[in-house]
């Protein structure tokens, strides 16, 4: 388990920042999506709405691995994490929360809340683009 530096949740909880999820089943079945509902919700744990994850909840009953990005252009700066999916919360006062803001931004329901264990944090930005830094 690795520590996202406040830097890299910053990016990760900026609503300016762009953020995708990758994931893979098999060498087949890689998915790459948009995830705007991407947060940090503390050091070790990022946490994302499941709303359209249907490719998306396929890989993850094969393979938990997942890789994250947020990147944003002002000032420049982005950071990639390896991670390892730990489930998906249905109720809950994380759940609540999610709900709370898609509905708000977005007017959709969502089915659960995914919650990702951070493994290896990555810069992908200037000046050390690609340097592990946790």
């Amino acid at each position: 388990m690795a520590r996202m530096p406040r830097e890299v949740m910053d990016v990760f909880n900026d609503p300016r920042s762009a953020k995708v999820l990758a994931t893979a089943g098999t060498i087949l079945e890689i998915n790459v999506v948009p995830k705007g509902s991407l947060r940090a919700i503390d050091e070790e744990t990022l946490a994302f709405a499941d709303i359209f994850g249907d490719k998306t909840n396929k890989n993850l009953e094969v393979n938990k691995k997942v890789a994250v990005l947020a990147f944003k252009m002002d000032p420049v700066s982005g950071y990639q994490i390896k991670g390892t999916l730990q489930g998906f919360q249905t109720s809950g006062e994380l759940f609540d929360k999610f709900a709370k803001e898609i509905r708000g931004r977005i007017k959709l329901d969502m089915r659960a809340v995914g919650t990702i264990r951070v493994d290896e944090v990555y810069a992908v930005a200037p000046p050390h683009p690609g340097r592990k830094i946790a």
